[in-house]
């Protein structure tokens, strides 16, 4: 039997005290909000607030951002990385070792601390109020090489009576949008303004259209949104479009379904009324990290609680099942489980 050197027998136990954690902290409280409540304009575009009116969705806690001053003590304490935030759940997503995301819970401010590794978690609770509710004119195209997905779902049926997305907004949410900005499929939707920006919450970065970032979402959207003159049409070529990076298509953690959340949140605030996404997450590059077949009930993974969440909110949330029937898994993956997801 080969002898493992002195040095890598001393570091071993080191290695493994020091493995990072990710984790969703949760705070007792907002600050400000019945002056946000009595002035919603404060905290959300007009078009986000016309569009709650128009669906008789309430404007509460939940649309008042998180208070800044918890953000900046967590982002500041030693061997803790910020990496997301939610106003919805009033909650910030965090990495560190497991011993320095429990000492979090010392801070007067925090209400609890909850693993993604749940096997760490404790039901400690200070109470922080959260929320559940049970949830004329035709259009002719020629459409070249889409003629079969578009005859497939009767798109053609509804361009004729004019639905092509005209006054609605979509924000997309996927791992990349590359050559968006300069793509000719993409013209029409540029020319008419209707590309209306976005954020990589990944980079943390407002070039969402970075040509290194994964193709996936440049292709989603061009099944919406692109246009190739008597050759191809997407199924909602004149709606507005927002997009998104949440997926970072290098690796599969959690904080993915953190960002996923955060770019709903901003949806909401912009006043959007679809949100499209072609993700699902199930499993994890950390086993530890996995969820079961029985997670996916739509109310235990926080990226479902946020899909439910978006369509208390009045926005329709489309999201792929999965791609995972003919596998093991079997089902659909999170958050295609939500109840508020289409």
């Amino acid at each position: 039997m080969r002898t493992l050197p002195l040095w890598l027998l001393i570091a071993i136990p080191f290695f493994g005290f020091s493995q990072q954690e990710h984790a969703w902290v949760y705070f007792t409280d907002k600050e400000n909000v019945a002056q946000s409540l009595a002035n919603p304009i404060i905290i959300l575009t007009q078009k986000a607030i016309d569009r709650k009116a128009r669906h008789a969705v309430p404007i509460d806690e939940r649309d008042v951002p998180i208070t800044a001053s918890y953000v900046t003590t967590i982002a500041s304490t030693t061997g803790i990385e910020l990496k997301a935030r939610s106003k919805w759940f009033n909650c910030v997503h965090v990495i560190g070792t497991q011993a320095a995301v429990q000492q979090l819970e010392n801070l007067s401010f925090v209400d609890r601390v909850e693993f993604a590794y749940r096997s760490l978690n404790n039901s400690r609770t200070k109470g922080f109020a959260t929320h559940n509710k049970k949830l004329d004119t035709q259009v002719t195209f020629t459409y070249g090489n889409t003629s079969n997905q578009v005859q497939q779902l009767n798109v053609h049926r509804m361009h004729e009576q004019d639905f092509t997305g005209m006054g609605l907004t979509i924000a997309v949410m996927d791992s990349g949008f590359p050559n968006v900005n300069t793509m000719g499929g993409f013209q029409r939707l540029r020319d008419a303004g209707n590309l209306k920006g976005g954020y990589d919450f990944v980079a943390r970065s407002t070039d969402y259209g970075n040509s290194s970032n994964n193709s996936h979402g440049t292709l989603v959207l061009s099944t919406m949104a692109g246009f190739v003159q008597d050759q191809f049409v997407g199924t909602a070529p004149d709606a507005e479009y927002y997009l998104f990076r949440t997926e970072d298509a290098t690796s599969e953690t959690p904080v993915e379904l953190s960002y996923w959340v955060e770019a709903a949140e901003r949806a909401d605030s912009l006043g959007v009324d679809v949100i499209n996404t072609s993700l699902g997450y199930s499993t994890f590059d950390e086993s530890k990290y996995n969820y079961t077949t029985a997670d996916m009930n739509g109310t235990t993974t926080f990226i479902s609680k946020g899909a439910n969440t978006a369509a208390e909110k009045g926005m329709l949330v489309v999201n792929s099942a999965g791609n995972s029937g003919n596998t093991s898994w079997g089902i659909i993956t999170a958050p295609a489980d939500a109840a508020g997801a289409f």
